[in-house]
């Protein structure tokens, strides 16, 4: 499975799009994840995008790379957000972890694996003696970065990490947030859109035109067709008090057959002529 990535941008948003093995090469073997994405960062940084959301969905792969893309992206003037779809695992947690403050999301239908770093390698033992000692220095770093941006220890990171023999942990976006590996968890009938868009403009310290109106309380009053002028809109305390009962005996029902109305008979009559 060869990495795709795409990236759209406007004058406030660039998306990124990072898809499939993490340095995975084409077919010609020249072109790698992080070779493809810096080209695109430049032009990102041309266009100084405020806001940079990155979409991973990607089950891992180089380290080294993961490392250089989390570089990069780090090193960009915008607020990123990274949002985490699907398996998202291995290396490309390290590339979740260059999130702005607070803004590591994942789906609510996503797991997410950290596990010690492994390679494949073959030598003598001085030469193999020299892997195992990068990949525990890989290790170090790899928890150092989950520390960095979770404030959680390293320690912390490297226990979940080792577990299972080094294979890790998968755990679920609740289990995420509680490690301090991600911030939030986004439901799929979420509107991000709408949401990126009142953080751009809160970023740049204007109001949203999507931003919602603040609900005003009710008042008490009447307001029926007011802008028509067929009514005058009044306090429901003066309306109340402006009614008065029916002057009837407590016994006497109103007569509706046809036959000589009585006293009360009227009087409901006059009433219910009263509100037309």
């Amino acid at each position: 499975m060869n990495q795709i990535i795409n990236i759209s941008a406007t004058a406030t948003v660039a998306t990124i799009d990072i898809e499939g093995i993490i340095g995975s090469q084409s077919e010609s073997g020249a072109i790698t994840t992080y070779q493809a994405l810096s080209e695109r960062l430049q032009q990102i940084e041309a266009i100084q995008a405020p806001m940079v959301v990155v979409n991973i969905r990607s089950v891992g792969g180089s380290v080294a790379d993961a490392l250089l893309i989390y570089e990069a992206l780090r090193s960009l003037d915008a607020h990123i957000t990274t949002r985490c779809y699907g398996y998202t695992a291995s290396a490309a947690t390290v590339i979740a972890q260059a999130a702005s403050e607070g803004s590591r999301e994942i789906a609510s239908t996503a797991l997410y694996l950290i596990h010690n770093s492994s390679c494949i390698a073959e030598g003598n033992a001085a030469s193999l003696a020299q892997q195992a000692e990068l990949l525990r220095k890989t290790d170090e770093r790899i928890a150092a970065i989950y520390a960095a941006n979770s404030g959680r220890s390293a320690d912390h990171f490297a226990e979940l990490m080792a577990r299972n023999g080094g294979d890790g942990v998968w755990l679920s976006p609740e289990q995420a947030v509680e490690a301090g590996l991600v911030d939030t968890i986004i439901t799929s009938d979420a509107t991000p859109t709408a949401s990126l868009i009142e953080r751009v403009a809160a970023w740049l310290g204007i109001k949203s035109k999507s931003a919602k109106p603040t609900p005003q309380p009710p008042t008490d009053r009447l307001n029926i067709l007011p802008q028509q002028g067929l009514c005058t809109p009044i306090t429901l305390s003066e309306g109340q008090l402006a009614v008065q009962r029916s002057a009837t005996q407590p016994v006497e029902d109103p007569d509706f057959d046809g036959r000589a109305m009585t006293a009360n008979a009227t009087a409901y009559n006059r009433d219910i002529a009263a509100f037309f």
